[in-house]
């Protein structure tokens, strides 16, 4: 066992879950990525080999939750999914995933701008608090030879604020050549349920009239591609999320046993969450002319591509899904770095 803690950060979206921490092999760190497929209780799939037991978790407070894409998840788009004991379920679940079973891990996780800043432009300290209390708490497996990662410790970042680590520090914590962020920079971070919207100032200084977060992200295209399918094959089946994100990906779907062509469809419902974003974007930030950069990132940011092309200094950085995570691990190592200490 390390002696000290694993460094580890998470992105905790309404759709996906992101992990980037300390690598255990000294090598390369570890990357992850898993949907947010959870639903109360314990429940177990039947299999002809014999198998079929999905991932079932046990909360300190008693709760039960089973953690798969095998069971119908619940919805996740409640306000305080931050906060909540389901939201701690998934990341003991992400860290197993990882790789970090049995281990100590130091946490880093964030909350969006709306929650990470209180109404006024102060930092939220009720809310960061709750969120890392919560995080502190066990949780188990209900198989009792399962062991999972002992978090000794936690602190939260604001997601949006983190990416500009991301985006202006390398890997090895230097500055990159080229960018700059003296002056204003706006992060646009798109996620499943949220844009967060965080306009940064030298580095540090949060300008709060132009920040915030709207209700647009991934998850809305999913909802509008399958309205989109209900009404062109003519059925009323809720389709999988896994199902809907592949459709999205490869433009088809395979329909009562038979693959269809739907680039159409799936172009039409990007397009139309696209635009809503670009006019919040401008509703905060006009044409971002006395912008250093606006720079988009997580996972919608792959997804709606054109969103950047409206400003003349619109970019999207390198695999945007991991520019949270990446950018929590680093602020942190930082951190540590001032302490004189270091993480696993």
């Amino acid at each position: 066992m390390a002696k000290n803690p694993f460094l580890v950060a998470i992105d905790d979206g309404y759709a996906q879950i992101k992990i980037f921490g300390s690598p255990l092999d000294g090598s390369e760190p570890i990357r992850k990525v898993f949907r947010t497929s959870v639903r109360s209780g314990r429940h177990r799939i039947a299999s002809i080999d014999g198998g079929g037991f999905v991932d079932c978790y046990r909360a300190e407070e008693g709760d039960e939750f089973t953690v798969s894409e095998e069971v119908e998840s619940e919805n996740t788009q409640f306000d305080s999914f931050h906060t909540s004991t389901m939201n701690r379920v998934l990341a003991h679940h992400g860290l197993a995933l990882a790789g970090y079973r049995d281990r100590n891990v130091e946490l880093i996780t964030g909350l969006p701008v709306a929650d990470y800043f209180s109404p006024d432009g102060a930092i939220n300290e009720e809310k960061i608090s709750t969120k890392t209390g919560n995080l502190l708490k066990a949780v188990t497996s209900i198989s009792p030879e399962t062991k999972l990662a002992r978090v000794v410790g936690a602190d939260i970042g604001c997601q949006a604020v983190a990416a500009l680590f991301d985006y202006a520090l390398d890997d090895n914590l230097k500055p990159r050549p080229g960018v700059d962020i003296s002056g204003p920079v706006a992060i646009v971070d798109i996620g499943g349920r949220t844009t967060d919207i965080a306009v940064i100032s030298g580095g540090s200084k949060i300008d709060t009239k132009r920040s915030g977060t709207s209700n647009l992200g991934v998850l809305d295209v999913y909802k509008g591609l399958e309205q989109a399918l209900h009404k062109k094959f003519g059925f009323r089946d809720t389709l999988p999320i896994k199902d809907l994100d592949l459709a999205i990906r490869t433009h088809k779907i395979r329909m009562w046993n038979k693959v269809e062509e739907i680039g159409d469809l799936v172009k039409a419902a990007v397009r139309e969450i696209e635009t809503q974003i670009e006019r919040e974007v401008e509703r905060k930030l006009s044409s971002a002319a006395t912008m250093n950069a606006v720079v988009f990132v997580g996972g919608g940011a792959a997804l709606f591509p054109n969103a950047p092309k409206q400003l003349r200094n619109g970019v999207t950085v390198e695999d945007p899904e991991f520019a949270n995570a990446r950018g929590l691990w680093k602020s942190a190592r930082l951190q540590q770095r001032k302490q004189g200490r270091n993480a696993a």
